[in-house]
């Protein structure tokens, strides 16, 4: 009777806890985009091309554009804080609903000596990921190692909201929210979601949103279990017959010409690791002056954010660079140089 009684205790006591935390992530938790693209990921199951990266793919390549010109539809997976880990998980994810026949891997150096941090974007992609077996790898393999409480609880990383509660709880019972619309999403003024992954960023304020520093390159800093998930994906590719190609998207000449040896031996660097891995790599921030004109005022920041427009004339470039790939009539130097050293 005794023991009954205090099992009955537990579960009435775990259940309460259960409740409150489901209200506490209802109420505290803003909608995200994350969310979005995981839906249109796994509603389709005819995209061919998918796009993986951080967020300057997600402010850089138009899927739209990139489906145009390379006659696959194609969808960008790039989201802001998205490591080499999140990348693998969101690539098995993608196996499980579509059947790519081309994978598309933006890599910035600097996820590579910077390892992931205890922040609120560091578990963007882990909570929008579905409840399968992968997110109990998911779990074990990144959140463990990190500060796992606020993915547990993820209204902690919210609990100065308390102001916004009901908006928030009027926001995710309205039928914006309940049909996957960006229109539930808080965004930045300047920005529209134009589906699909792509976040199209307008001329609202000529400022920059962050000042021009020095990039600092480290090859003993390079993360190893980042390198090792990037082998993971590309042997996952390869066990599904998948086409992988790596590219990094442009940064403004004014940024590369700061830091220049910096960013000579980074790239270097990526070059090595692709041909070591015999992957194609187009580092896009080579790119000819006659192929994509940029200057400072097609990036909204020093770190290589594009505007909307900038971004949607680098996908004709990337879309038409990749269908030449498909059919082996790249010229590499039609398109790049060979060096930073060598950009105008």
């Amino acid at each position: 009777m005794r023991k009954s009684k205090k099992l009955l205790v537990t579960i009435v006591f775990l259940t309460v806890f259960i409740i409150a935390n489901s209200i506490l992530n209802f109420t505290l938790v803003p909608p995200g985009l994350t969310r979005i693209i995981l839906h249109e990921l796994e509603s389709n199951n005819d995209y061919k091309c998918v796009i993986l990266g951080t967020s300057h793919g997600s402010y850089g390549i138009d899927p739209d554009i990139v489906s145009q010109q390379l006659g696959k539809k194609t969808i960008n997976l790039c989201i802001g804080g998205e490591y080499l880990k999140d990348s693998y998980y969101l690539l098995k994810r993608t196996y499980e609903t579509n059947t790519p026949e081309l994978i598309v891997l933006d890599v910035d150096f600097q996820y590579l000596i910077n390892v992931p941090k205890n922040s609120v974007s560091a578990n963007f992609i882990y909570n929008a990921y579905p409840n399968t077996i992968d997110k109990v790898s998911y779990f074990k393999n990144k959140i463990l190692k990190m500060e796992y409480r606020a993915t547990l609880f993820p209204w902690m990383d919210y609990r100065d909201n308390y102001s916004n509660v009901i908006n928030i709880a009027k926001t995710k019972l309205g039928s914006d929210y309940n049909n996957y619309s960006a229109k539930a999403v808080n965004m930045y003024k300047q920005d529209v979601y134009h589906g699909r992954g792509f976040v199209y960023r307008n001329h609202l304020d000529s400022s920059k949103t962050d000042k021009m520093s020095n990039m600092i390159w480290n090859v003993s800093k390079v993360d190893q279990e980042s390198i090792k998930y990037l082998k993971k994906i590309i042997d996952l590719c390869d066990s599904n017959n998948t086409k992988i190609i790596m590219i990094t998207t442009p940064i403004s000449v004014d940024t590369i010409k700061h830091s220049l040896n910096e960013f000579d031996k980074s790239y270097t660097y990526l070059s090595n690791l692709a041909e070591a891995n015999n992957i194609d790599y187009y580092n896009f921030s080579l790119v000819k002056e006659s192929v994509f004109s940029r200057s400072l005022d097609d990036y909204w920041d020093y770190d290589g954010h594009m505007y909307g427009d900038a971004a949607q004339r680098f996908s004709l470039v990337l879309g038409k660079l990749l269908k030449e790939s498909e059919v082996g009539k790249v010229e590499i130097s039609n398109y790049l140089y060979d060096s930073v050293r060598n950009i105008q």
